[in-house]
């Protein structure tokens, strides 16, 4: 198991939840304390689950929770654009760092799926050499 600070998606992970503390900052009051916690809260909740997948045995539910996760922060960032909170090019900015994390993480999920069913695979031919 990899140290879960010198992941690509940690680090991408954690850069965002700084950025989006940032921005919470300059939120207008009536924003800041209600939308602008939900994205934060929604922003280090995929930090966390990163650190949570890395070091499971079986990262699937973590990686499908931290996956929907990723779903949420769109719909919070695209509402605050929608409110006039953000501007296009912060959103631009922050969609682009937020599509990169939801690369990362679909590659992931696709990687765990792939060595799950080579467990499986396994499994069924040491089953079948001890028939044999």
């Amino acid at each position: 198991m990899a140290r879960f600070q010198h992941l690509p998606l940690f680090q991408k992970c954690y850069s965002f939840s700084k950025e989006v503390y940032q921005l919470k900052l300059k939120l207008p009051q009536n924003l800041k304390h209600d939308l602008g916690s939900d994205l934060f809260k929604s922003a280090l909740k995929s930090t966390k689950l990163v650190i949570l997948a890395n070091g499971s045995e079986n990262k699937e539910r973590a990686l499908k929770e931290l996956f929907l996760e990723v779903q949420v922060i769109w719909v919070w960032l695209r509402l605050l654009v929608d409110l006039k909170a953000i501007s296009t090019g912060q959103f631009k900015e922050l969609s682009e760092r937020l599509a990169d994390i939801e690369k990362q993480v679909s590659t992931w999920m696709s990687w765990d799926k792939k060595q799950r069913k080579l467990v499986v695979q396994t499994e069924v031919v040491l089953a079948k050499n001890q028939k044999s």
